[in-house]
């Protein structure tokens, strides 16, 4: 049912895409985090994103990234699937609404979806994630501070909480500096 969702999504979300943009990356990292939590054990990553985005609102796309979890020896690989609408209310103001699902090459972590939205106030961001399998849920404030030669470098806070059935939670502060 999951996949047939996926599909239907996808496949609904590039009607619209017709008008709009396809863009593309290839990144290089000296560690994966997400969500405060290592995905290479420290180690550097390679990750790539393709994404079609519609004048209207509506995208799709992939992610893709290497991954080496600890005690799991056969996991090399993350592709993600995705699909949502952002709505621009003004040019520092949008709510960005969507799915994802997160895929693992032989795992021993399970696949999962996800529902978000993530709204955007000027440099400020609130987002919030609801695993769609167990109801863990995750929630992340940043801000970011643009600076630097017409704002070429960016400096990121960015703190993030977990809702987790199964744990007590793993909350946590970070800074990023692109």
């Amino acid at each position: 049912m999951k996949n047939i969702l996926l599909g239907l999504i996808m496949s609904v979300m590039m009607f619209p895409a017709v008008a709009g943009t396809i863009n593309g990356n290839l990144s290089y990292n000296s560690d994966y985090v997400w969500r405060g939590v290592t995905q290479t054990q420290g180690g550097t990553s390679v990750h790539g994103q393709f994404e079609i985005v519609s004048d209207a609102g509506f995208y799709t796309g992939l992610y893709g990234a290497q991954v080496e979890f600890a005690d799991d020896d056969k996991t090399s690989k993350e592709l993600d699937y995705y699909a949502g609408f952002d709505l621009q209310v003004s040019d520092n103001v949008s709510l960005d609404t969507g799915y994802v699902r997160y895929t693992y090459d032989a795992s021993v972590i399970e696949s999962f979806e996800e529902i978000y939205a993530i709204l955007n106030i000027g440099g400020l961001q609130i987002a919030g994630y609801q695993n769609l399998d167990d109801n863990d849920n995750y929630a992340e404030i940043q801000y970011s501070f643009g600076w630097l030669f017409d704002n070429a470098f960016d400096l990121t806070l960015i703190h993030g909480l977990h809702d987790e059935k199964n744990d007590a939670g793993r909350n946590f502060t970070m800074v990023r500096f692109n």
